[in-house]
């Protein structure tokens, strides 16, 4: 019996699956089953597939027909013979050690699930490769290194986890619960009816402080970037309410929890499609559901101010109150954060040298955010730890801010060391830098937006 199996749904991704089926293939956990399961592609990708399994027998390829993600995972997880059943969609890749270090930890705490954090990444034109950490305790209510159960999703105001492919989850709990995949039509969003049956039921969760999958974001064809993301939602909550009505969950606390986390579905996806395209035919439908699904919350009590992230209140009264206006507020929301942008990337790309002061992460979000707008005037990172100096992020050096200074006395400076950032500024000034060519970073250090390849809307790029 293999200690982990492995699905990988996948459709049309030729252009992705060599990479991604050669990182599983490294793993140095010798002892798993790879489940491929190929819903008709057309490109290419099945034939690579074939040759995979003909190569190594832990490769073993079902080809399902073309209904849905939730159906191709399901096969998956039926034929699935591991202790634990792991999940990597099929334009990512993962570390050589991802599933070691998962299992080895699974074991250690008898855990029903593991999870790691994972890096965002995303490949420019020219072949320049970038790469963000998205951090547990820094999005999300999760701590590292401790038991989380039910409990601690139904207490924490802020969503735990929201990925799934980034663990692995024990068989006898999933089977035990029934948690399985909604098999509606389509290939979006039916991961979240899968993650918050796991909330609803774990006894035993486990997040590590390390970052072991890759997750891709220059997918034009990925299904984060689908504009029927509201319709695909509201048939994964509408989904998970009927599962919790059937198996008779009474607890409030259950139904607090979904009903803070729905409203939290209904409002920011939407808010963030709107930010990049126009929603597809039937999304105003699916929010009038929405809106009707959150009013009976409010009604009964179980939708509070209380129990809503920070900022959640307001735009979700409004969701309830008044949908006209509530449209006109998401429209201005999404507009106000585009504009805020496009006016910060238009200022960067006018100048003729820019420096980004702060080589750590805020730093990096801010290269990759104006890198991906086409915004080519960066020329090193400046960063007052010297351990740091000869070190390269993307295609930029980190150098001492006296060589720096030297050497482009007239560039532009991008403070992105938000902690010290008072400190800098003065230092900077003291160098004899213009107060005009100084400006502290205040845009997004989110590595979902900051990766976001249809936010092209810089000077740099075409409108």
């Amino acid at each position: 019996m293999p200690k982990v199996s492995i699905i990988m749904p996948s459709l049309n991704v030729a252009e992705y699956i060599q990479e991604c089926m050669d990182s599983v293939l490294a793993q140095t956990l010798q002892d798993i089953e790879i489940i491929c399961v190929d819903a008709g592609s057309t490109d290419g990708t099945l034939e690579y597939l074939q040759e995979y399994e003909e190569q190594d027998g832990r490769v073993k390829l079902i080809i399902s027909e073309k209904r849905s993600y939730g159906y191709q995972m399901n096969l998956g997880m039926k034929m699935a013979k591991g202790d634990y059943i792991g999940i990597v969609e099929t334009d990512d890749f993962i570390v050589p050690e991802m599933y070691e270090e998962l299992y080895k930890t699974a074991i250690l705490y008898n855990a029903d699930f593991v999870k790691s954090d994972f890096d965002v990444f995303t490949t420019l034109d020219e072949g320049e490769r970038i790469y963000l950490r998205y951090s547990s305790d820094k999005y999300t209510s999760a701590r590292y290194n401790c038991i989380f159960s039910s409990e601690d999703y139904r207490s924490a105001v802020n969503s735990i986890d929201v990925y799934i492919w980034s663990g692995i989850y024990k068989k006898v709990f999933l089977e035990e619960h029934q948690i399985y995949f909604q098999e509606t039509p389509g290939a979006a969003f039916q991961d979240c009816g899968f993650r918050y049956q796991v909330a609803l039921y774990v006894k035993r969760g486990f997040f590590l402080n390390k970052s072991l999958y890759r997750y891709r974001r220059d997918n034009a064809g990925s299904s984060a970037y689908n504009k029927q993301c509201v319709l695909f939602n509201l048939s994964e909550c509408k989904n998970l309410l009927k599962i919790v009505k059937k198996k008779r969950i009474t607890d409030s606390s259950v139904w607090e929890f979904l009903a803070r986390e729905i409203a939290v579905i209904a409002h920011r996806p939407y808010v963030e499609l709107l930010e990049w395209n126009e929603p597809a035919e039937g999304t105003r439908e699916a929010l009038e559901e929405f809106h009707s699904i959150l009013k009976k919350f409010m009604n009964l009590h179980l939708l509070r101010q209380d129990n809503l992230p920070s900022g959640m209140w307001m735009p979700i009264r409004i969701f309830v109150d008044n949908q006209e206006f509530y449209e006109c507020y998401s429209r201005l929301e999404a507009e106000i954060m585009v504009n805020s942008i496009k006016i910060f990337l238009k200022k960067i790309s006018s100048k003729n040298q820019v420096i980004l002061f702060g080589s750590g992460f805020v730093g990096q979000c801010a290269y990759c955010l104006l890198r991906i707008n086409k915004i080519n005037n960066i020329v090193s990172f400046a960063d007052n730890d010297r351990s740091k100096w000869g070190q390269v992020y993307g295609k930029c050096s980190i150098e001492s801010p006296e060589k720096l200074v030297k050497e482009y006395p007239d560039a532009y400076y991008l403070i992105t060391n938000r902690n010290y950032s008072k400190e800098i500024h003065e230092q900077l000034l003291g160098y004899g830098i213009a107060e005009g060519n100084i400006e502290t970073y205040d845009q997004t250090t989110f590595p979902i937006a900051c990766t976001n390849i249809f936010m092209k809307i810089g000077a740099g790029s075409e409108e």
